[in-house]
């Protein structure tokens, strides 16, 4: 007797987790329209507003960061794993790294479900690092290539320029900082600001609180958080300032974006460094260290905003070649039970 399988995604601690999940998701329905899925992401506010924003249905679970205590509440989110895992009765995981999935993909090891690992960063984490050794499949990001939402690249001019007033006389420049922001590359841009807006119209995403101090001027739109606009502003962009995450990459480069990589030094294992390398390597980036800001953006920007670039999405099939082995997982599990 047939029954719907499951698909329960995991992963959070930013929407740079959970935005490739669902694109891993949008592809498996394309292949097996008899599915249903599951998320579980952070308490963080930006995870469960982007899954509710997809109608998508999720839990959230409490998973501790390294610290002392860590022994004492990994042992309790194993516990909530449990309970999770007793309500979705998943078929396989699909994990998309960072310290959530690791309570999830502990209990899914033990019951023996099977679990698809995919490691955005060119140097696995902590949490991966474990994770890979209970994984049934392992999908890297670089050099393979990152999961994107396919509308993530079907954004409009006319309603950037609608959202933000310009008027398409200068080159665009898009500052980003992930999703939760970075505080180096805002005060770099408030301080340099009015030089900038004379090469460029500027649409600044501050992140979450961090956006208190920017000042009202022509031809620049701040918000702290995008979620459907920023296709649109995708769009609009000639040029990009940006950390270095995997997940923002793959969208700039799948938006054909010139961009300008400040990767955050010294956190999990240095992966924003090698993502800025790799991509400076692989298309068209420039990689800027956090203390160069204040003497080479201008001139980046300036070089960037003058070469003539005709932007071309590029197709990405990541999320697609991802939902072909979690549906060909579930037909070998299926027919092995």
């Amino acid at each position: 007797m047939n029954y719907m399988q499951t698909i329960l995604f995991v992963g959070g601690g930013s929407v740079g987790h959970i935005a490739p999940s669902v694109a891993v998701w949008d592809a498996c329905k394309t292949l097996q329209p008899d599915l249903s899925a599951h998320f579980i992401c952070s308490p963080r506010q930006d995870d469960a507003a982007f899954l509710k924003k997809n109608t998508l249905p999720f839990t959230v679970l409490n998973a501790p960061r390294a610290s002392l205590l860590f022994p004492v509440q990994f042992v309790k989110a194993v516990r909530s794993a449990k309970q999770i895992l007793d309500a979705v009765k998943p078929d396989i995981i699909f994990s998309k790294g960072g310290y959530v999935s690791l309570p999830i993909c502990f209990e899914a090891h033990r019951r023996k479900i099977p679990i698809i690992l995919h490691e955005s960063d060119a140097v696995s984490g902590y949490a991966n690092t474990i994770v890979s050794r209970w994984a049934t499949h392992v999908c890297t990001g670089f050099p393979t290539g990152n999961p994107i939402r396919k509308e993530i690249t079907e954004g409009s001019k006319k309603e950037a320029r609608r959202i933000t007033g310009f008027d398409g006389s200068k080159p665009v420049l898009l500052v980003m900082g992930g999703s939760q922001g970075a505080t180096s590359i805002n005060e770099a841009i408030i301080a340099q600001l009015d030089d900038l807006l004379l090469r460029c119209d500027i649409i600044h995403i501050t992140g979450r609180n961090k956006g208190s101090y920017v000042p009202l001027a022509r031809n620049y739109y701040a918000t702290e958080f995008a979620n459907e606009e920023l296709k649109h502003f995708y769009a609009l962009a000639d040029i990009a300032l940006s950390r270095a995450g995997a997940g923002s990459i793959a969208e700039l480069v799948a938006n054909d974006i010139p961009s300008i990589l400040v990767p955050l030094r010294g956190v999990g294992h240095d992966h924003q460094y090698k993502n800025a390398l790799a991509a400076v390597e692989s298309s068209a980036c420039i990689h800027l260290e956090q203390k160069e800001l204040r003497t080479k953006l201008l001139p980046t920007v300036h070089t960037l905003s003058t070469q003539t670039h005709h932007k071309k999405p590029a197709a990405s099939d990541a999320a697609l070649q991802i939902a072909k082995i979690i549906v060909q997982t579930l037909d070998y599990s299926q027919r092995h039970q």
